[in-house]
């Protein structure tokens, strides 16, 4: 988040959410009765959490950036078709808009609405030797040094 000229959006947690649900093996094997639930162990366990409000905040920040004419290339890392009318729009402003999905795959909608689809990051544990993981990089930006995006849009 500290890093010059990279914006992070965060969601919000849902009130509603349920925190860690049992894995449907897990459950499976104590209704079975293979498992006890005195054996049940992290791993039987995961965390159910989903951000809202993310998708529009980028979709806004993309608008914003694309109108104002503050960038002229966008690197967004997602497969979300909910980003076709972003990605369209800065296009249509002669942004490049690039896509990184991190290995998941991209909806037909959207990949028709990229300049470009590249893996930035590769999977571990190869991404521990780009130069720009976080145990590879040099003293960090100091906040002064940093171009704070929310004071621009």
């Amino acid at each position: 988040m500290k890093k010059r000229k990279v914006a992070l959006r965060r969601g919000e947690e849902l009130e509603s959410q349920s925190g860690y649900i049992l894995r449907p093996a897990s459950l499976k094997a104590i209704l079975s009765g293979k498992k006890e639930l005195s054996d049940l162990k992290e791993h039987d366990f995961f965390l159910d959490i989903i951000q809202k409000g993310v998708d529009m905040r980028l979709g806004l920040d993309i608008a914003s950036l694309a109108e104002r004419g503050h960038v002229n290339q966008i690197i967004m890392i997602s497969g979300d078709s909910d980003f076709v009318p972003a990605a369209k729009l800065a296009r249509r402003a002669g942004i490049d808009f690039i896509l990184d999905p991190m290995w998941s795959n991209i909806a037909n909608s959207l990949s028709e609405h990229v300049d470009g689809v590249r893996q930035c990051v590769n999977r571990e544990p190869e991404n521990k030797n780009d130069p720009l993981h976080i145990d590879n990089s040099s003293e960090p930006i100091s906040i002064d040094e940093d171009l704070d995006l929310d004071d621009e849009l």
